[in-house]
Parts: structure tokens; C-alpha cells; sequence
């Protein structure tokens, strides 16, 4: 049985969308055709294996962009010596 963190956090509709754009990919770069459950397998190995770095920018650019809002919020503050 999968553990839930190994399962990919998709709805069916995406799930399907992107095994459907793998199988065109491979048909259309690799002029070989593979079926549902093997771009299936394919998917879920990039998920594991390779989706963290695209993850962690994701988180690191959210970060950035909270850092640079925050700062904004300092040029609002009054002086307090009036």
C-alpha cells in the first residue's frame, strides 16, 4: 500500500492531463508510444524524484516575495517624534 506522502497531491482531471501530455511528449520526441500506466509511473517518478526542486523554488520565491512585502510595510510606519 502507498504511504500518503508518496502519493501525488494531483485531482484525477490533472493527474489525466499530465499523463496525457507524457505519452504525446514521448510519441512526438521519442517516436515510441507508451500506454496510460506506464506514463502513469513515469509521472509519479518525476513527482518523487525531481518535483522537490521545482517545490522548494516555489516555497523559496514565495518566501522572497512575503521578505520583500514585509519590508514595504516599515515605509508605512509614522514617526513617532512629532
Amino acid at each position: 500500500m502507498k504511504k500518503k506522502e508518496d502519493e501525488l497531491p494531483l485531482t484525477k482531471t490533472q493527474k489525466a492531463n499530465a499523463v496525457s501530455k507524457l505519452r504525446a511528449y514521448v510519441n512526438e520526441n521519442f517516436e515510441t508510444e507508451i500506454g496510460n500506466l506506464q506514463a502513469e509511473i513515469f509521472l509519479e517518478y518525476i513527482a518523487k524524484h525531481i518535483g522537490i526542486y521545482f517545490y522548494n523554488k516555489a516555497v523559496a520565491d514565495s518566501l522572497a516575495f512575503i521578505s520583500e512585502k514585509t519590508e514595504d510595510m516599515y515605509l508605512l510606519m509614522k514617526d513617532e517624534e512629532d
